[in-house]
């Protein structure tokens, strides 16, 4: 197998002949003395980060040339799929209605455009200007410059809400009252007792409400998922699963009255990670939390026992980088999630008969996996997803108050926290 941009650093630096490469375009990459934080991730994703100082082009072509290095030992399997869902026998395309238009909303929209059987219907802010604006590349048929407008519209079928995590129960709750779908960006609230206030809501008017958690859609995710069901690495032992990068000083992340910290915006994919491959959620849970000038969660590791034997070891950060990187190990075993893990496109199977290295590229942007599991249930007038579910929602909810809880980390106008 040839190495591409789905390649690990730290692969490419096992290879001369790929080092040479590397040094060729990037003259002292190879050098470097903060290489060792990154050999977990690709060259893809490094360039990506502004600070790379990596021209597009030139990463280009050392990935071209890259190529042509034919040294990994390595099955390759690349699956391509068409569209999983559609809304055969429907008469109208499912019409969305987003909420906060913002970067993740401009994710979506993206999906929402390619997937046939949905349509980008409308647009909300409290600024009909930034509404407007989010028109320039995703052109809709209606824009509101209120919420309330776009929930008062009876052509919307579904509503994404892409706001502030801190704004996330008004804004659901307005949605819900209206009897209008809802799929709510990760986290659904703040705490539990605020998740449990809206799904109390979805279930009694009989709304449907899921969780933009958008990792449990990946197929990848879903493969890794199957193989170790399968038996492929054999009895579960070891996860490990990081997401940890340097957020800006006047990021929104470090800010405790916009429910700011690593634990809700990166450390929840961590957590869903390993009680996805387990099953079920740890039996005992100990940590540690380095806490920022501000008072929220800047560095956390979190360690997961179950009384079966497993064990996971998960940590978070917005004040140092990490490898992003997940990886399950059993007793025949093991399965690497290439980086970011979240937005997983490779994964590696290592296991006595060698090592597998399979890939779903996105068809679109990974977004679409999740539009088309809110489509599939709808249709099927489900209130919410098999696949994620809300009581799943609510008790992340409640671990995530637990750790912030030990570490003393709460948000302006949360009562004390209970252990329920």
């Amino acid at each position: 197998m040839s190495f591409s941009e789905n390649t690990r650093i730290g692969d490419l630096l096992k290879s001369e002949a790929a080092k040479e490469v590397l040094e060729k375009y990037f003259p002292g990459f190879t050098t470097a003395k903060s290489l060792d934080r990154v050999q977990g991730f690709t060259l893809k994703v490094i360039s990506g980060v502004p600070q790379s100082n990596m021209p597009p082009d030139k990463v280009k072509a050392c990935v071209r040339e890259l190529a042509k290095i034919d040294e990994l030992e390595i099955e390759t399997i690349t699956i391509k799929k068409d569209q999983v869902y559609k809304r055969n026998g429907f008469k109208n395309d499912l019409r969305w209605g987003i909420i906060g238009p913002g970067k993740i909303a401009k994710q979506l929209a993206e999906a929402i455009k390619g997937i046939e059987g949905s349509e980008l219907y409308a647009v909300a802010s409290t600024s009909l200007d930034r509404a407007k604006a989010f028109t320039e590349d995703f052109p809709v048929q209606k824009v509101y410059g209120s919420y309330e407008e776009l929930v008062d519209d009876p052509a919307v079928d579904v509503v994404y809400i892409a706001n502030l995590k801190s704004q996330h129960l008004e804004t659901a709750k307005l949605v819900l009252n209206k009897g209008i779908a809802v799929l709510c960006e990760k986290p659904l609230t703040v705490n539990a007792k605020q998740a449990e206030e809206l799904i109390t809501i979805a279930r009694n008017k009989n709304v449907f409400l899921m969780e933009a958690m958008w990792m449990r859609y990946n197929p990848n995710i879903i493969k890794l998922k199957e193989l170790i069901n399968e038996g492929s690495i054999g009895q579960v032992k070891k996860i490990e699963a990081d997401f940890s990068f340097v957020c800006e000083p006047d990021s929104v992340l470090r800010l405790p009255e916009f429910g700011g910290g690593a634990l809700l915006d990166l450390g929840i994919y961590p957590i869903s990670f390993a009680n996805l491959i387990v099953g079920r959620f740890p039996d005992t849970i100990t940590s540690k939390c380095e806490l920022t000038s501000t008072g929220v969660d800047g560095v956390d590791t979190v360690t997961f026992h179950w009384q079966s034997g497993e064990e996971a070891e998960l940590s978070c950060g917005i004040d140092r980088f990490g490898d992003m990187t997940a990886k399950v190990t059993g007793t025949d075993g093991y399965i690497e999630v290439y980086p970011p893990f979240h937005s997983a496109q490779v994964i590696r199977l290592h296991n006595s008969q060698g090592v597998k290295e399979i890939t779903y590229p996105y068809r679109i942007n990974g977004y679409e996996y999740e539009v088309e599991e809110v489509m599939r249930c709808l249709d099927a007038g489900l209130q919410e997803s098999p696949n994620m579910t809300l009581n799943e929602t609510l008790e992340t909810m409640k671990l995530m108050d637990g750790l912030r809880s030990q570490w003393g980390v709460v948000y302006p106008g949360e009562e004390v926290f209970s252990n329920d």
